[in-house]
Parts: structure tokens; sequence; C-alpha cells
């Protein structure tokens, strides 16, 4: 099945499950940008190791603290866009990168992605599946079994310089068993069948993850704010807030 074909759009918060007909994974080669990332996958790999070692305290740990088997600072990431809100500073420590990554179409979210040895990221479920989600290997310790991916039922391995492409809203999960780091870059593009509405798609899953994140630091908010009339209030508030963010981003 093509990232092209025409399905029903879904979103995690609404609580129903996934049950679109899109693979585990997307064909790399429908996508004619890829070539020319790969190409140049070795800038971005050096890059991003010049990166690490005068800006190693930007990578921050994954908000939902519970994703991994052990400590939650064992995945962390370097965000230079996040549903088309950029982080300006994170952009201009890499340059090379970001110029690339600007000719994408439909690009919605890039960071960097660290993964410690001996960790596992949870089976979860991505948040929609309006988006393409994009793996690229920049250091890969081991292929799997010692370090993976798997998509549904299906197992593999990143590869250095190359693409792994899936739809994040089947469940998924991740893990590096070997004795060394595991860093990809990954990116998420919007499909074209939803690029019209790729606005009021970004705001609600900036405020679904937002909503998250809130209960999971706020007793009050857990309390008062988990279901009903309270979550409806928070969660749109949170929405027209993001809305506003990408209505007036330069």
């Amino acid at each position: 099945m093509s990232y092209l074909q025409e399905t029903r759009l879904w979103f995690a918060e609404s609580g129903d499950a996934f049950v679109g007909a899109e693979p585990a994974y997307f064909n790399p080669g429908e996508f004619p940008w890829v070539s020319e990332i790969e190409a140049n996958w070795e800038i971005i790999r050096d890059e991003f190791a010049a990166l690490l070692k005068e800006h190693s305290t930007q990578l921050r740990p994954y908000a939902n603290e519970s994703m991994t088997s052990s400590d939650p600072s064992s995945w962390r990431t370097f965000t230079m866009m996040f549903w088309y809100r950029r982080n300006r500073a994170n952009c201009q420590r890499c340059p090379k990168t970001w110029a690339m990554l600007q000719s994408i179409p439909g690009l919605c979210a890039a960071s960097f992605n660290l993964l410690e040895p001996n960790t596992t990221i949870k089976p979860h479920f991505g948040d929609t599946n309006a988006i393409v989600r994009c793996h690229m290997g920049l250091e890969i310790p081991a292929p799997a079994p010692q370090c993976g991916f798997k998509v549904r039922d299906e197992v593999r391995s990143w590869e250095p310089g190359r693409f792994l492409m899936f739809c994040d809203a089947h469940q998924h999960s991740a893990w590096n068993n070997s004795a060394q780091r595991r860093y990809i870059m990954v990116l998420d593009v919007m499909r074209p069948q939803f690029a019209q509405q790729s606005r009021a798609i970004a705001s609600r899953v900036q405020a679904s993850v937002s909503y998250g994140v809130a209960l999971q630091r706020s007793p009050w908010l857990r309390k008062h704010c988990r279901s009903g009339l309270g979550r409806a209030v928070l969660f749109r508030l949170l929405q027209w807030r993001y809305r506003l963010q990408l209505a007036t981003q330069r």
C-alpha cells in the first residue's frame, strides 16, 4: 500500500483503537527527497557528533517518563522542530542539517535521538496516522536482534545512512541491548492527503501531548481534569494556544 492512499484520519486521544489499513513500513523509494538526504548522511552524522561535544546537555529525556525500561534519561532527544514549531537555537546549532531538511515536502518534526545501552522503549502507539515517521541511522552499534525496531510483528534493523519509514499509529517498540549508544535522526512528514488539515492536526496532537504531560506532573489536574468537562476545557485551551502559536510563527 502507498502512503498516498486515502485513509481515515485517526488520533490516539480519541480513545478508538487504530484499525487503519496502513502497512507497518512504507517504501522509502516512494519519497523523491530520500536519496538526497541519504547521499549526504555523513554531513548530518558529523554535524551531530560535533553538536554532542558542545551541547550534549541539550538532549532532553522523552516527556513520557514511563516509556523506557530503565531511567527516563536513557532515551533523549535534541529537537529542531516539533509539529511545525521550530526551536530556532537548536536549528542554528546544526545549520547544514537544517538547511537540507527544509527541502523536504511536508516536514513537520525533526530531531536527533539517543538510546542508551541495555534500554528498551516499550511498545506504544503514536499520536496520529497523518504522518510518516522516518528514522535514519547515524550510529548503530549492532543489527537486530541485538539492536532493533519493531512495528506490529515485523522487526527491522537500522542502518547508517538509510531510512526506515513507518506508520507511527501502529504499535511499535525499539531496543538497544548492545554496549554502545544508538543514535538516529527522526523526521515526521505529513502525508499529502492530510496537508490541508495540517494546522488543525498539529494543534490537536500538541494539545494531546501537553495534556498528558500536565496530568503526569500535576496531582491537582489528575483529580479535576482527567475526564468530563474539566478535560474538555483544558484540552480546548491547549489546542487554541498551539493554533495561535502556529499562526504567529515566522
